[in-house]
């Protein structure tokens, strides 16, 4: 087995995509340093190579065992950021007497617009869960830096038309957070369950495969997109990754 089988079965055992990638890194980076340290006592290449696998044992046990210590956890600081803004913008007005919505429209249009900020908030998640935007981001790319408008402060300020009571406020702004966290948990679930089973796959592109196509997979067709050189029809590839929910290919 050489070192490049040896980290495709390593990493597959790993079910979350971002420590999964650092995971990468760092044995590649070990297995060099502790080959080219072999090399310089005299040995060969291809015997310090399978000298440092073999001290390293089996990949499956080591990345089932890797997996178990890194487990997929909760975006915290997406949760965080939603409850500092919705504390600032809906709970601190009530100790300077302005808590209460003051408006004159009725209640059930108040209502249907907190509903409306709150989907368009859940909905801005999905899109950057999907995009793996940053907590904060431009949405511009010519933009000289990030925004704000990200769905923590969206969601936070879907509270704001609610003409409730304190407690009913706290009682909406902890609700969102739980939804919010749950909602970013399962996306992240899926998106690297998915990357977990199409990673180092090989397949045949369907289609030319540049920033879109599509390509055969285990006898299932995907999209899919590279960011290399165009995968011709017909040419293997193997799938190294997603972005979003779209696998990204390269050609073999």
């Amino acid at each position: 087995m050489d070192t490049k089988n040896y980290l495709k079965r390593l990493t597959k055992q790993i079910s979350v995509s971002s420590v999964r990638k650092e995971i990468l890194a760092e044995y590649t980076a070990h297995i060099e340093d502790h080959k080219e340290s072999l090399i310089r006592q005299g040995i060969s290449e291809e015997a310090a190579e399978q000298e440092v696998l073999e001290q390293l044992g089996d990949p499956v046990v080591v990345g089932r065992q890797l997996n178990k210590v890194h487990r997929r956890g909760i975006d915290w600081r997406m949760t965080g950021y939603f409850l500092i803004c919705a504390v600032i913008i809906n709970v601190v007005p009530y100790f300077f007497g302005y808590g209460r919505t003051s408006a004159s429209a009725p209640n059930f249009i108040l209502y249907g617009i907190a509903g409306i900020t709150a989907c368009a908030g859940f909905l801005i998640s999905f899109m950057e869960k999907y995009t793996d935007s940053a907590l904060f981001y431009a949405w511009g790319e010519n933009w000289d830096g990030g925004g704000i408008t990200n769905s923590g402060f969206v969601l936070a300020i879907a509270v704001f038309p609610f003409s409730g009571s304190l407690q009913q406020k706290l009682f909406c702004i902890l609700l969102l957070a739980g939804l919010l966290t749950l909602q970013r948990y399962l996306i992240t679930f899926v998106k690297d369950r998915k990357e977990k089973q199409l990673l180092w796959e090989i397949g045949v592109a369907v289609t030319d495969i540049s920033y879109k196509g599509t390509g055969l997979v285990n006898g299932k067709k995907l999209s899919l997109k590279t960011n290399q050189e165009v995968i011709k029809k017909d040419r293997p590839f193997m799938v190294i990754g997603l972005e979003g929910f779209r696998p990204v290919a390269v050609a073999i």
